[in-house]
């Protein structure tokens, strides 16, 4: 990718600060996450994307113009970051017999889809940084049976409401 964008970088006429690899910023529980960052230069548009470190976890995106400053971009990269990692929207119990559960926290939940290697028919769906199939989601949501659902479907370097 290196390569790619400096070629890119050179027909463009544009520069490419030295931006950080990888950042660290602490999830709604605490947790220390590690992200690591990519830049790529796609013609009228820079796309900088943090990927937790660990596969199929947290990825957040932003994108701007090849002129903007590529500094304030990673800043709201990082921002972003921050805001997405701010809620947890599942949470697990316990039944009284014993038996673990998950649900929904505050009746709503922003995920993540990605390529399941191990079912090529479903996506997984990343929710707080952890993998599900299609079929934990499914159960996950059998407690709202009769509720409507409403699915927006963004592109990662988009803002989800």
């Amino acid at each position: 990718m290196d390569c790619y964008n400096s070629m890119m970088a050179t027909k463009l006429g544009i520069e490419l600060p030295q931006l950080p690899k990888t950042f660290v910023v602490d999830d709604a529980n605490g947790v220390k996450r590690i992200f690591e960052v990519e830049r790529q230069i796609m013609g009228t548009v820079i796309l900088l994307t943090a990927h937790e470190q660990w596969e199929q976890r947290y990825e957040f995106a932003v994108d701007g113009k090849p002129n903007d400053d590529q500094h304030k971009l990673f800043e709201q990269l990082i921002e972003k970051i921050t805001r997405g990692l701010s809620e947890t929207y599942l949470e697990t119990g316990k039944f009284p017999t014993g038996e673990s559960y998950t649900y929904v926290r505050q009746n709503h939940l922003k995920s993540v889809l990605a390529y399941d290697l191990a079912n090529s028919e479903t996506p997984l769906v990343i929710i707080d940084g952890k993998p599900y199939t299609w079929d934990e989601v499914g159960r996950i949501l059998q407690a709202f049976e009769g509720f409507q659902v409403k699915m927006v479907m963004k592109d990662l370097a988009d803002e989800l409401e």
